[in-house]
């Protein structure tokens, strides 16, 4: 059998979590549903099924210092600096060319690192279930059942087995569609969330660049030489920076045949602003959620977080309340996911 190794993509802002979240520390490095910073719970869920040797984390420069200190069970030769970012495209496909060189024949499991799961045995069973379904296939996709007609997340369409089977082909991928078609999904039993973990012969990735993404492959080919040459950052700079910006989703996976997509019946979450804590933590009295020292007098359905001191609310409901980096955030819960404009408007040193 081939090695499986994980690739642990850790180059999101997490705008909409400010305060909390900010260039320095961004979300993947912050504590957001418990002890443990969302990348630190990453990569411990895969504790069992895939060794800290195998664990490749592809992070920017500007975070390599305090991801190594918060992983410290990862090899240092195992965090991949991405020259600067370029989306999902072209991180992993950087990854696949350092994959490469230290196992031509291995398998990758691409991760985002800050997302929530909420079963981390069953979690690790579907992600042996899709390494087991590998074969024959071009690549898996792992697809959520939907629990709810969920409107911000993608879909991904696949046709169920006539006979029982833990692998489904794939159809298609579906953007974000409105109430009334996600409603729809929900009722068809065939539609799931894209998860963002996808899993696939690490030699066939390189072949599904050169099949859909020609450009990028070109790059790549490109950086393939660079790389044996550890004193030309500069050049591997320069050719990375031209790659183009695009997710793996949209350069590859919508357009590949023979994906396969194994579904996933675990609690999941992308954590995509601060509202969506209402689905990763318990709720407390009135409906509140909590982080850090709260008191609720006639409050109700409020999110609060606090990383010092204590918060207080009276006779409010339904607002976010985050007192973090010495700053605080109030805002209306159904706006939670506009908060990329509150950040804009405050400029990079916000005071």
């Amino acid at each position: 059998m081939p090695t499986l190794y994980a690739v642990v993509m850790a180059g999101g802002r997490g705008e909409r979590f400010w305060p909390l979240s900010t260039a320095e520390v961004p979300k993947p490095f912050i504590p957001l549903t418990g002890q443990a910073t969302l990348i630190q719970e990453t990569v411990e869920r895969l504790r069992g099924l895939i060794s800290p040797q195998n664990v490749l984390i592809s992070i920017g420069e500007a975070h390599l210092a305090i991801a190594r200190a918060q992983l410290p069970q990862i090899p240092p030769e195992n965090f991949i600096v991405e020259p600067v970012g370029r989306d999902t495209a072209a991180c992993l496909g950087f990854c696949a060319l350092h994959l490469e060189k230290r196992d031509p024949d291995a398998v990758m499991l691409a991760l985002p690192s800050d997302h929530f799961i909420g079963d981390a045995e069953l979690y690790r069973k579907t992600l042996q279930k899709g390494f087991e379904n590998l074969e024959g296939a071009s690549g898996v996709v792992f697809g959520i059942i939907p629990s709810r007609a969920e409107t911000g997340y993608g879909y991904i369409l696949a046709e169920k087995p006539a006979i029982p089977a833990d692998a489904w082909p794939v159809v298609r991928f579906v953007e974000k569609p409105d109430a009334a078609t996600a409603a729809e999904y929900l009722k068809s039993g065939n539609y799931f969330w894209n998860s963002g973990m996808f899993l696939w012969r690490n030699r066939k990735l390189l072949e599904l660049f050169e099949a859909h993404m020609p450009e990028t492959h070109r790059g790549l080919s490109r950086l393939r030489s660079l790389l044996e040459h550890e004193e030309k950052p500069g050049e591997i700079l320069q050719v990375f920076s031209r790659l183009p910006r695009i997710s793996i989703d949209f350069g590859i996976l919508e357009k590949a045949s023979g994906l396969r997509l194994v579904p996933a019946d675990f609690p999941w979450d992308d954590i995509g602003n601060w509202a969506a804590l209402e689905r990763a933590l318990p709720e407390g009295a009135g409906g509140n959620i909590a982080v850090g020292h709260h008191v609720a007098l006639e409050s109700k359905g409020c999110i609060v977080y606090s990383d010092a001191g204590v918060i207080g609310t009276f006779g409010v409901s339904d607002l976010i309340i985050v007192q973090a980096n010495g700053k605080v955030l109030v805002c209306s819960r159904d706006r939670a996911s506009d908060l990329k404009h509150l950040v804009t408007a405050l400029g990079p040193e916000p005071r």
